[in-house]
């Protein structure tokens, strides 16, 4: 008889500054899908960012501050320690590799699943992984026929679908509506405003010691 072992998480992203709307939903999410532990995967070249993300040495340092608090919450650094770009079917398939019996299951937001049509490889994605989506606040945009299609074949109601199984569905979680955004606490340091209820106050210390998101700052 093939016993899976226990589901594994992951939840990427560029984390330009970490920040409670990355940290709390996925806490909820994971409570939701009976996901023990969450491997929070810093990017290194994001391949969806406009922008030019932070030294990495600083985002890494960032996050492991914000989740000094969180035991079910860890770091994968094998992306950010890449010099390719982080593209999600390169490290599934790594991770598969890695766990072949793991249920393997990918935390993304509302907004990432609307746009996983276009990610590289996309219809491979369901072969190594589960996806987790934490509902966000624009959650209420319409579906396009092609989503809608999908999640018809891969929706499933509760959490045992995603433990009986090592990959290939969708599971939508009721997260909190945390309308929070890395551009928008960027913005906000360079302008000196407050940031309390975005990021964890460590982060912001951080943030000012390394004089990080100033107008004159290079990285």
């Amino acid at each position: 008889m093939n016993i899976l072992r226990p589901a594994l998480g992951i939840f990427g992203g560029t984390f330009d500054p970490v920040h409670y709307g990355h940290t709390q939903p996925v806490i909820v999410a994971a409570r939701q899908a009976a996901v023990q532990s969450v491997a929070m995967l810093p990017c290194h070249i994001p391949v969806h960012k406009a922008h030019a993300p932070s030294a990495s040495r600083h985002r890494l340092a960032m996050l492991k501050l914000a989740i000094e608090q969180y035991p079910q919450l860890y770091i994968d650094e094998r992306e950010i320690h890449s010099d390719t770009p982080s593209y999600t079917i390169h490290t599934l398939r790594a991770l598969r590799k890695e766990y072949p019996k793991h249920p393997l299951c990918f935390f993304i937001g509302m907004d990432s699943l609307h746009s996983l049509l276009s990610w590289n490889e996309w219809q491979a994605l369901f072969d190594y992984c589960h996806f987790v989506v934490c509902c966000r606040p624009g959650s209420k945009k319409p579906l396009s026929e092609e989503l809608t299609h999908l999640l018809a074949q891969r929706q499933v109601s509760t959490n045992n679908a995603l433990h009986n199984a090592l990959n290939g569905k969708i599971f939508l979680a009721d997260t909190p509506e945390l309308a929070i955004s890395s551009s928008e606490i960027r913005q906000r340091i360079e302008d000196k405003q407050p940031t309390d209820d975005m990021l964890d106050p460590k982060v912001r210390r951080y943030i000012e010691t390394h004089k990080l998101y100033q107008p004159s700052t290079t990285f």
